[in-house]
């Protein structure tokens, strides 16, 4: 009788789990998983790509000319994931590389010289970034910086070349949408190192430095299993240059507004 006792009492002081309880625990223990593989997929992979862009591209010193040009392009990129293996916090490192060209007519217009349809006009862009991702409230942010080379061309009755070398700092916020489509959108900051402008006028070949600047870029991807695209949109504020050549002249105070839209293949 003891024992039947001292069972009837342990009995009332350990409390059973409610049928509730136990499929809350069973739902959290579903959901932790699921979670973790969610947030893999969004992770950044060893990945390559190809793309499209069409672009609408506007130059600008204030007061002096315009130049307004279609342009179309192709992009090419590398990633390379160094060995991630989520949810690892002490991993997530990437490296990306990316190269892009634009090129198109441009015409150019300008209060003192008139104006010139169909010039030629392009672009060239190498990138050379390095980032890491982490993971917040369902989405994954991914930090960057790198480094970045630009150079222009155009021919507006004289050639005109420049080249830009840049710092860009930004980040990529990644996060589900429906099934195995993601939304990328990246905001990016990137500051002018060095530059330099070269002109073959007609009285004289000139090189000037440009030392301020800088650019802002961004970008809103839609992705599926092996496809990207979106809306970017890229815009430069470059300061006035150095004064150079032996009749003294300058690159005045310009800003450039490039809005494209993007498609890409990923293998």
């Amino acid at each position: 009788m003891a024992t039947q006792q001292l069972l009837l009492q342990l009995s009332k002081r350990i409390s059973v789990p409610s049928a509730a309880q136990l499929l809350m625990c069973g739902a959290m223990c579903l959901l932790v998983p699921s979670t973790f593989a969610q947030n893999a997929e969004l992770a950044t992979k060893s990945e390559k790509t190809v793309g499209l862009t069409l672009a609408s591209y506007k130059y600008d010193e204030p007061s002096y000319m315009t130049l307004k040009a279609n342009k179309v392009g192709i992009d090419f990129s590398g990633t390379y994931a160094l060995g991630s293996q989520w949810p690892n916090p002490q991993q997530g490192w990437f490296l990306k590389g990316e190269f892009q060209t634009l090129s198109g007519k441009a015409d150019y217009q300008s209060p003192f010289s008139g104006a010139i349809s169909n010039t030629p006009n392009r672009s060239v862009e190498v990138r050379a970034l390095a980032g890491k991702d982490f993971e917040i409230g369902g989405a994954v942010f991914a930090p960057y910086v790198g480094l970045s080379y630009r150079h222009l061309y155009s021919n507006i009755g004289y050639e005109r070349t420049s080249t830009y070398n840049t710092l860009p700092i930004g980040v990529t916020h990644k996060m589900s949408t429906s099934g195995l489509a993601q939304l990328h959108t990246t905001v990016e900051y990137m500051h002018l190192l060095s530059g330099e402008h070269k002109a073959n006028l007609l009285s004289q070949n000139v090189s000037l430095d440009q030392r301020h600047g800088y650019g802002l870029r961004l970008s809103v991807m839609h992705r599926q299993d092996t496809w990207s695209m979106g809306p970017t949109l890229t815009y430069w504020n470059l300061a006035q240059s150095e004064v150079g050549g032996v009749l003294p002249v300058y690159e005045p105070q310009n800003k450039t507004i490039e809005l494209g839209f993007k498609g890409a293949y990923r293998f």
